[in-house]
């Protein structure tokens, strides 16, 4: 049987673990301060592999992997994706078990060490969300340079522009037309939680071009193939901008040919 005592002995007041209870297979949850891209905490789990041998390992338990399935990324299908998980795993010396990440203790004094390791190899996996969000990104820039060019609009893509205090701040596109010059963010995600993140970045980012010095007129357009934004996030964006839907290309154009 796991002793619990000793475990809240060795973790006690170590910053980047944030709670601990046992759940009702008698495993024991830690709540690490990792968290995964949509801002939710890494739990990992200290399971007794054999109570006759006494042998622990952490584990995440497959949820670094389910989460992965949540946002519709599969690390199995991609050479590259294999690699970049393999090289995380070796790096933290963490094994993959099925759907699950862990990693053995030889005893209960390495649980913080081991619980770290494991807790930045569940992050860095994770992290193959980006590889899915950043070839969509691609293809809806790749879609919005196309609509440009055959607007005939005089545009320059991938501009920086001083924000307040100074800080720059990237856009997609910068659009010049008759009487107004526009700047130009993309939102596209395949999922909700991912989109719910890029909103927030977009509307930072207009926040900070939103002050007298700067007279661009500031339009977002989302990736409407996708029923995964969230209402009051687009409210939000309205506030600090026109907000369009990439498949209403005259609305765009009527925008942004001003």
């Amino acid at each position: 049987m796991i002793d619990v005592g000793e475990i809240k002995k060795q973790v006690d007041g170590h910053s980047l673990i944030r709670g601990i209870d046992q759940v009702p297979k008698g495993h024991v949850r830690l709540e690490t301060a990792f968290l995964y891209p949509d801002g939710s905490s890494v739990d990992v789990f200290v399971v007794e592999e054999s109570p006759l041998l006494r042998n622990l390992k952490v584990s995440d338990l497959g949820q670094t992997t389910s989460w992965l399935l949540d946002v519709q990324v599969k690390p199995w299908l991609s050479k590259k994706r294999q690699r970049f998980m393999e090289d995380a795993l070796r790096i933290y010396d963490v094994k993959q078990v099925g759907g699950a990440l862990e990693r053995e203790l030889a005893s209960t004094d390495g649980l913080v060490d081991g619980v770290i390791r494991l807790g930045q190899a569940c992050v860095r996996v994770a992290d193959l969300t980006y590889t899915r969000r950043s070839a969509l990104q691609t293809s809806v820039t790749e879609d919005l340079e196309e609509f440009l060019a055959d607007s005939e609009l005089d545009f320059e893509p991938n501009q920086e522009l001083v924000g307040r205090h100074g800080a720059k701040v990237r856009v997609d596109f910068l659009v010049k037309g008759p009487k107004v010059t526009s700047a130009l963010l993309a939102l596209a995600s395949g999922n909700t939680s991912q989109a719910h993140v890029l909103a927030n970045e977009i509307f930072r980012r207009w926040y900070d071009l939103d002050f007298p010095d700067r007279k661009e007129n500031r339009v977002t357009v989302f990736d409407d193939r996708f029923d995964v934004y969230r209402e009051d996030d687009l409210r939000r964006l309205s506030d600090v901008s026109d907000v369009v839907a990439l498949s209403d290309r005259q609305a765009m154009k009527d925008l942004l040919a001003a």
